[in-house]
């Protein structure tokens, strides 16, 4: 999702409602606050392909991981991401 496509859904929702995330498959009783905006100003790398025959996608900071054998069709793009989170996380650790 990029940002331009969350503001156009939050600008629906009443501002005083609280913000939750619900990670994937996840129960509903399941849910975190979100308490953390990071608006990260380095690139992502956004890598896919595939790792035993199968399709993988990983995002990180910095730049493409040298991978091991098995991986193959690799294809990696630099992307500018926002980081929702709970709470505080390692990315602070990380320079900007």
């Amino acid at each position: 999702m990029k940002v331009q496509d969350l503001l156009a859904q939050l600008a629906l929702a009443d501002p005083q409602a609280e913000v939750l995330f619900l990670d994937q498959c996840a129960d509903a009783d399941e849910t975190d606050e979100v308490g953390l905006v990071d608006i990260r100003t380095e690139s992502w790398t956004h890598e896919r392909g595939t790792y035993g025959g199968k399709p993988y996608e990983a995002r990180y900071p910095g730049n493409p991981c040298e991978r091991e054998s098995g991986y193959s069709g690799i294809v990696t793009s630099a992307e500018r991401v926002v980081v929702l989170s709970a709470g505080p996380t390692n990315l602070r650790y990380l320079p900007t």
